[in-house]
């Protein structure tokens, strides 16, 4: 999901009603050409895109204020690709912009919206990523998507494997920035089960790792869920302000916590950059 992005018009006028005899035109400054062009053929296609009914090259000119000449031939180009069609004088985006704008749209839906951030993390982590985010019940993670370590000794889970919140780094994170009255719900409905070493067993114990995550703005599990495994987690918030997703590094613990600062930095550009992308504009990591 993401939000049109939007490219100001320049210095609107008045628009001219005298009738356009292109061929009489006199070559113009050409300013359609160079650098600037590429920038002109958004404009022109966000125009078009605005307005449903389509837009006489007259009015586009005053809009964009370009020279009416320079504009024809653009249009004429991006007609010949099927970016643009144009009848009676009125032109709209063609079937290739809405093509093009849907694809932007899938793969901007979550979770393909992380997938580059959780590229760049596994180049400099070497390391496993997850993207976890809070299944149906409200009461476990599931893993979107996962990006396996190149380490020879690893770290390896499968996509769509699901875990209770209160193992994973990632669900911890989920857990630490929940509405006060959803916290309350699950903690008063959750069963602790140790399945490790550091598996969290009390709601006091789970309170306390809370207000850590808050402080810190990371989470942080060593041995959560299965023994020697260190993982530490992101929150990923949406347009709405809400955290109902985590991005996480696991590792073998006894490398994962040597480097736990540079993955809680490595995380937090990460996640702040799939938040943006998914229209949150708040702090981050949120207070």
């Amino acid at each position: 999901m993401q939000k049109t992005i939007l490219v100001p018009a320049m210095n609107p006028r008045k628009v001219q009603t005298k009738p356009l005899d292109v061929e009489s035109q006199q070559p113009d400054d050409n300013r359609d050409v160079g650098p600037r062009s590429p920038l002109r053929t958004v404009q022109v296609l966000h125009e078009l895109a605005v307005s449903a009914a389509g837009v006489p090259l007259a009015v586009l000119a005053e809009r964009l204020d370009l020279p009416k000449t320079s504009l024809f031939r653009l249009l004429r180009s991006l007609e010949s690709g099927g970016y643009v069609t144009s009848v009676n004088g009125v032109h709209q985006v063609g079937p290739e912009t809405v093509k093009l704008g849907t694809t932007i749209m899938r793969n901007r839906e979550f979770p393909n919206t992380a997938r580059s951030a959780m590229e760049r993390l596994s180049e400099a982590s070497n390391e496993t990523i997850i993207l976890g985010s809070l299944d149906d019940t409200g009461m476990q993670v599931v893993y979107l998507d996962v990006i396996d370590a190149t380490n020879p000794l690893r770290f390896m889970i499968k996509m769509g494997t699901i875990r209770p919140l209160y193992t994973s780094a990632s669900g911890l994170t989920i857990l630490a920035y929940m509405q006060a009255a959803e916290l309350a719900a699950y903690l008063a409905e959750v069963t602790f089960v140790r399945y490790a070493p550091g598996t969290i067993s009390s709601v006091t114990a789970l309170k306390r790792r809370i207000k850590e995550i808050r402080t810190r703005g990371t989470a942080v599990s060593i041995d959560g869920m299965f023994e020697g495994v260190f993982s530490i987690a992101a929150p990923v918030v949406n347009a709405m302000g809400i955290v109902r997703s985590g991005l996480s590094i696991s590792a073998p613990s006894t490398r994962g916590i040597r480097q736990q600062e540079k993955f809680a930095q490595l995380l937090t550009q990460a996640g702040g950059e799939v938040s943006r992308l998914l229209g949150y504009s708040g702090i981050y990591p949120p207070l």
